[in-house]
């Protein structure tokens, strides 16, 4: 199993509200990766950090939560892990009053057993991630599990 952290960064969507969706739906906004490649595939179960900066050159990144990633019920865009409204319903509504756009193919993570820090705290030491999914290095693991252990 891997370790994974996805940071946010949509300009109409703030920390808040990307903390939002996935305290309501357990979700997180993902591209499929025939969109946005993916660094690798991630596997049901493995750990995952959600984190936020307001732009790529920021240094500032905020732990928003994390969680296990949970699969899909069905394959779609080439993976088993992505959902979208269809396999949870209510989830573009809640998307879209936050400020997510694109339509009705929006496609998600969700997680299982959520975890959240207490506020949005700093985490040094990820200056080095894109705006997107990224596979954790240890210097990575350290800091965001020092900071929020996911179990």
């Amino acid at each position: 199993m891997a370790d994974w952290v996805y940071c946010g960064s949509d300009s109409a969507v703030d920390a808040a509200g990307t903390q939002s969706l996935l305290r309501t739906h357990r979700a997180i906004w993902c591209s499929p990766p025939g969109l946005r490649p993916w660094p690798a595939i991630p596997q049901a179960g493995d750990r995952l950090w959600l984190v936020w900066r307001e732009s790529p050159s920021s240094q500032t990144v905020l732990l928003l939560g994390g969680g296990r990633i949970e699969q899909a019920p069905r394959a779609l865009f080439g993976t088993r892990l992505l959902w979208t409204n269809r396999d949870a319903p209510g989830l573009l509504v809640a998307a879209e009053q936050l400020g997510y756009k694109g339509g009705k193919s929006k496609s998600f993570l969700r997680l299982t057993a959520v975890v959240f820090p207490a506020g949005l705290p700093l985490v040094q030491g990820l200056a080095d991630i894109d705006n997107r999914l990224n596979v954790t290095t240890p210097a990575h693991f350290g800091a965001l599990s020092g900071v929020l252990p996911i179990p």
